[in-house]
C-alpha cells in the first residue's frame, strides 16, 4: 500500500452561501439567488515531505552465527561466557573426543613417517646421495680400467695375457656402473612411491583432524560477541543425540544489523535496490532512521498457509542509539519524494478555466488565489507559488 505521512489541522464548519459570494465562481453551482449551506473544512499550509512510498512492517535483524557440535558427545568444557568478544578460530567449547584421539595420534605418526621416507629418498636425501656417490665412483673406476686396457693393448697386444686380464677388469667395472645406475634409479622410483604415500598420509591426517575438530566449536570470525550458550558441561550434544532445537552457541556482530521485512509479489515487483527508506521503530517512537534497500530476494519463502513472500533487506544509517534484535517497526520504501516543500491536500486545488486555484480563508473572508503546483503523490501536492506556510485553505466536501 502507498502511505503518505501528513498531519492536517482541519476544522469542520458550516457556512451560508451568501458568506462566500466572493468565491462563487469557484463552486460551480453558485449563481442562483438562494442560500445554501456548504460543508467544508480548512487545512493549514505546511512545509514538509511528500512521498510515494511502499509501507511495510518488519524488524531489526543482527548478523548472527549459529554454531553446533557436528559429532555426538558429552560437553567437556565451555571456554567462553555470555558477552565475551571472541577472535577468529578461537575454541569456544569442547566435547569428549576420546574416540578420535587414537586415530589422530596414529595418523600423525603415519604422516611423520611418510615425510621422513620422502625426505630420505629425495635428491637431497641420504639414500639418494649414497647411491649417487656409488654410481659416480663406479663410473670413475670404469674409466680407469678402460684406460689401463687400452695401454696393455698398445704395449703387449690385444691377445696378450696382460690385455686379456685387464679386459676382464674393464668388463667388471662396466657391470658395476650398470648396477649402481639401477640402484640410483630404484631410489628415484621409491621416492615417487614415498611421495604418493605422503599424500595419502596427509589426506588421512587431515580427515582425522577434521573429525577431531568436530568435537569442538570454534569461532568462524573475529570481533563478534557470544550472545547465547544453550547448554552446560555434561550435556549430550551433536549428531542424532541432540535434544535441543537451538544452536549450542550463538555469536552476534553488534555492529552489523539491518531492517528486514517480507512482502507479497505485487509489492516486491515495485521495490528496487537503492530505494531510499525511512524507518520507525516502536522502541523509538520519536525517531526516524534513514536507510536504503540493499536486497530484494527473487526467491519466495512459502509460509505455513502456502503464501509466497519475498525477503527485503534495508540498511540502517549510523546511529548512536542502541539497537536490539527483533525490534519491531515499519519502513517507508520511497520511489519518489520531495522534501522541505509547501504542501496541501490535492482536494484543496481546483482547475478553474485552465488555472490551478485554491480558496484561502483569512478570518471570515475568503479569497480565490491562483497557485503553481509540483509533485503529487495523489493525496498531497507540492505548492511552488501562491501560498505561504500557515495560511488556511478551504476543502469543500
Amino acid at each position: 500500500m502507498i502511505k503518505e505521512k501528513i498531519i492536517n489541522n482541519k476544522k469542520k464548519v458550516f457556512i451560508g452561501l451568501l458568506a462566500i459570494l466572493l468565491v462563487g465562481g469557484y463552486f460551480g453551482f453558485f449563481g442562483q439567488d438562494e442560500t445554501k449551506e456548504l460543508e467544508y473544512e480548512t487545512e493549514k499550509v505546511t512545509k514538509g515531505a511528500i512521498q510515494s512510498a511502499i509501507s511495510v512492517d518488519g524488524k531489526i535483524v543482527f548478523d548472527t552465527w549459529n554454531l553446533e557440535f557436528l559429532n555426538s558427545g558429552t560437553v567437556e568444557s565451555i571456554d567462553v561466557s555470555l558477552g565475551d568478544l571472541v577472535e577468529k578460530e578461537q575454541v569456544l567449547a569442547r566435547s569428549d573426543s576420546s574416540t578420535e584421539d587414537n586415530k589422530v595420534a596414529q595418523s600423525r605418526a603415519d604422516l611423520n613417517s611418510s615425510f621422513l621416507d620422502a625426505e630420505r629418498l629425495s635428491e637431497e636425501g641420504v639414500d639418494y646421495e649414497i647411491k649417487k656417490k656409488a654410481y659416480e665412483a663406479a663410473q670413475e673406476k670404469e674409466e680407469n680400467e678402460d684406460d689401463l686396457y687400452d695401454k696393455n693393448v698398445e704395449l703387449y697386444g690385444e691377445n696378450s695375457t696382460q690385455a686379456l686380464a685387464q679386459k676382464i677388469k674393464k668388463e667388471s667395472a662396466e657391470a658395476d656402473v650398470k648396477d649402481a645406475k639401477k640402484q640410483m634409479e630404484q631410489v628415484e622410483a621409491n621416492y615417487q612411491d614415498a611421495q604418493y604415500q605422503l599424500s595419502k598420509s596427509q589426506a588421512s591426517y587431515a580427515s582425522s583432524q577434521e573429525a577431531y575438530d568436530n568435537y569442538q566449536i570454534s569461532s568462524p570470525i573475529g570481533g563478534v560477541v557470544v550472545a547465547q550458550i544453550n547448554g552446560t558441561i555434561g550435556s549430550v550434544v551433536g549428531g542424532d543425540k541432540t535434544t535441543a532445537s537451538e544452536p549450542f552457541i550463538v555469536l552476534v556482530d553488534p555492529k552489523s544489523f539491518w531492517f528486514e521485512t517480507y512482502v507479497e509479489d505485487v509489492e516486491a515487483l515495485k521495490i528496487e535496490s537503492g530505494m531510499k527508506s525511512y524507518i520507525e521503530l516502536e522502541a523509538y517512537p520519536d525517531e526516524e532512521f534513514e536507510g536504503e534497500v540493499v536486497f530484494v530476494s527473487p526467491v519466495a519463502e512459502v509460509d505455513a498457509n502456502d503464501l509466497a513472500n519475498y525477503k527485503v533487506i534495508v540498511s540502517v544509517s549510523d546511529t548512536d542509539l542502541k539497537f536490539l534484535s527483533d525490534m519491531a517497526g515499519s519502513a517507508d520504501l520511497v520511489s519518489n519524494e520531495v522534501r522541505g516543500v509547501l504542501m496541501v491536500s490535492n482536494s484543496a486545488v481546483k482547475n478553474v478555466d485552465g488555472r490551478q486555484t485554491v480558496i484561502v480563508k483569512n478570518g471570515e473572508n475568503f479569497e480565490e488565489r491562483e497557485v503553481k503546483t509540483g509533485f503529487t503523490n495523489g493525496k498531497q501536492v507540492e505548492v511552488k507559488l501562491g501560498l505561504e506556510v500557515g495560511e488556511m485553505v478551504v476543502i469543500v466536501k
